[in-house]
């Protein structure tokens, strides 16, 4: 399955930003940048994509398995305006994943919502089985054990 990771332009500098940790460690990795004023954000190859977004279905397992997974990565306001810019992204289905149990996160999320590392993870795990998402869990709880410690907490999530 294809992950197709849209940035918002505007995250690429933050340091919470979790999407840019997901190269290197998903190989079908296709990361895009929203924003740009100099290249249109390409959307054309994106017909039968699924949209993971949160307060959405879960998909259904009689749906089988998208060959490709559009994530939004930025704060929830930059993904909203990605959504109203972009008409292809609003055509596609979309459909969310529960939340990972006892989850750690850099940021709030609405109810369901992820970060974009944990989304990606969920997403693999759903359609193609825990052994290809373990090393994106993996890296999301190194980044979020790394954050935790630079920002100087203690107790149970600082490992």
């Amino acid at each position: 399955m294809r992950v197709v990771l849209i940035q918002h332009l505007l995250e690429l500098t933050e340091r919470s930003n979790t999407g840019r940790h997901a190269v290197g460690v998903v190989p079908s990795l296709d990361v895009r940048v929203f924003g740009a004023r100099d290249a249109a954000l390409k959307v054309d190859d994106l017909a039968g994509a699924w949209l993971l977004w949160p307060g959405e279905p879960p998909p259904l397992a009689s749906a089988g398995p998208p060959s490709c997974v559009v994530v939004l990565d930025g704060s929830w306001s930059q993904a909203r305006k990605m959504m109203q810019r972009v008409p292809a992204l609003r055509g596609l289905q979309k459909f969310s994943l529960a939340a990972p149990a006892g989850r750690q996160s850099l940021r709030a999320a609405p109810p369901g919502g992820m970060s974009s590392l944990e989304a990606i993870a969920e997403a693999l795990a759903v359609f193609e089985g825990e052994a290809v998402a373990a090393p994106v869990r993996a890296a999301h709880e190194a980044l979020v054990q790394k954050q935790f410690a630079e920002r100087g907490y203690v107790g149970p999530h600082a490992g």
